[in-house]
């Protein structure tokens, strides 16, 4: 108990000292995110290897590319790819851990990825920003590589895999509690409370912050469920917070989907005793007159009109749209190898003869799956489709047991996130290295047979089950018999 205490202390002491050093050093935003993040891996982290810091320093670099801070963008630019090939050299300099064969599945599934990047380099020769597209299919490979010295050097020990996602759960973590002392400071948290802005806080978008806080929720559950420590659930809380202020619909949306998916999972009893818990608290609210204050809130007001009320009579906001034009643009002119990775941004620029694109400057499609088709053609299908059939199996193979839970919430919400967003191969975010690299351990400590859920129960009621086989005259020939007992 005592050490219980002292871990809660020194967690309020440092979320104390983070909205402290975050406020004091507003003017000076890439000292608050370091010094933040170094409380928090300080307060909450274990003995950690060198090569667990070096994860950190990675996330945290990914985090200031994805930010709104010009400082941090250009710090951070080279940086992040300098760091995950670090993460790479440095593994490849571990010894092997895996087991003597890997599972099928695990293996279809690098070999998709090398595929999909080597793809996505080699388009560089007909893209029409050849240069773009040959930086970032060098940085798509780095992603490929990392993901496969996980599996290979370090992942298949369990132990090791969820420290390395506990590392990541915290920079997360601190990224967005980060996001709420600027707010807090620079006055656009109280405006996203009190009017109808949609919050950002560190990130460039608040879809953006919306997405980090999608893997973060997720993330944290399967850490509580590997230490069923209740003190990694508050890392949950402001990511919460935070995904309701961006008001990212497509990012909310997905966390509740995956949800529901787990609780599918564990069964119908506790889906019925979810709903009458949520039930019930709604039922308390309306008695305390709580609920007219929330949905009276200017916040709520506006992220309720926003899955109601559509703009310029759409309710997607000019998505429906964009997928379409999308695939005329991408169908007509080159349907089979697309226009090059990573070529959006320029080629949308030169499809000037659009009206669509051309009057409202577009430059992302808001779904990746019809971006891979845009720009890598029919060539890039095989290798999507084999690592979707692969988070598929995550999604239905999995146990929803332990840190497993997690996992599968997170894959089931990622995937759902990009049916309206562009990150599932953006390698300048922290997405796409979150997302594979969950469907990279889920898939590598998958179990190779189901078991019997009822096993146990059947072994326990075996004599009773051939007691009653032999008062109705039926009897198994084809094993053995358990001896009659004698009476004597």
């Amino acid at each position: 108990m005592e050490n219980r205490m002292g871990q809660l202390g020194l967690l309020v002491g440092a979320t104390c000292l983070v909205v402290v050093i975050t406020i004091a050093a507003i003017s000076v935003p890439l000292v608050a995110t370091g010094l933040v993040a170094l409380v928090l891996l300080l307060a909450l982290g274990r003995p950690l290897d060198g090569w667990r810091w070096m994860l950190a320093l990675t996330m945290g670099l990914l985090v200031c590319a994805s930010s709104n801070v010009p400082a941090l963008v250009e710090a951070s630019f080279y940086a992040r790819y300098a760091a995950v090939a670090g993460l790479v050299l440095w593994g490849l300099c571990l010894s092997v851990r895996t087991p003597a064969r890997t599972d099928v599945w695990t293996r279809v599934f690098v070999a998709a990825l090398w595929a999909m990047a080597g793809l996505a380099t080699v388009s560089f020769t007909w893209s029409v920003v050849p240069t773009e597209t040959l930086q970032r299919g060098t940085a798509l490979l780095l992603l490929a590589a990392l993901v496969h010295v996980l599996i290979r050097r370090r992942w298949p020990d369990r132990a090791v895999m969820m420290a390395d996602l506990r590392m990541v759960y915290l920079v997360l973590t601190a990224s967005i509690v980060v996001s709420l002392g600027i707010g807090f400071a620079d006055g656009t948290l109280v405006a996203a409370i009190s009017s109808v802005t949609r919050f950002q806080g560190l990130y460039n978008n608040p879809n953006m912050l919306g997405i980090v806080c999608a893997l973060t929720i997720p993330l944290g559950w399967a850490v509580y469920r590997q230490s069923r420590r209740h003190v990694a659930l508050l890392g949950m809380v402001p990511a919460a917070a935070s995904l309701l202020l961006s008001q990212s619909r497509t990012a909310l949306i997905a966390v509740l989907v995956g949800a529901l998916w787990l609780v599918l999972r564990y069964g119908l009893g506790r889906m019925v005793r979810l709903a009458a818990g949520v039930t019930a608290l709604l039922l308390v609210a309306h008695l305390l007159n709580l609920l007219p204050t929330i949905f009276a809130a200017p916040w709520m007001r506006q992220f309720v009109l926003r899955f109601t009320d559509p703009t310029d009579g759409d309710l997607s906001n000019g998505r429906a749209q964009m997928w379409q034009t999308t695939i005329d643009l991408w169908w007509q002119n080159r349907p089979t190898l697309g226009f090059g990775y990573a070529s959006r941004n320029h080629l949308f620029e030169l499809a000037t003869a659009d009206e669509f694109f051309g009057t409202t400057g577009v430059s992302v499609v808001h779904n990746s799956y019809l971006q891979l088709l845009l720009e890598l053609g029919l060539a890039a299908v095989v290798p999507l489709v084999l690592l979707l059939v692969a988070a598929g199996r995550v999604v239905l193979r999995t146990p929803v047991r332990r840190a497993d839970a997690g996992l599968v919430w997170l894959v089931v919400t990622g995937l759902l996130i990009q049916l309206t967003e562009s990150a599932m191969f953006g390698t300048g975010q922290t997405y796409p290295y979150v997302f594979w690299a969950v469907v990279a351990a889920a898939l590598l400590h998958l179990p190779k047979k189901r078991e019997p859920a009822n096993r146990d129960a059947a072994r326990a009621d075996r004599p009773h089950a051939e007691a009653r086989q032999r008062r109705a005259g039926v009897f198994d020939d084809g094993g053995p018999r358990r001896p009659d007992v004698l009476l004597r």
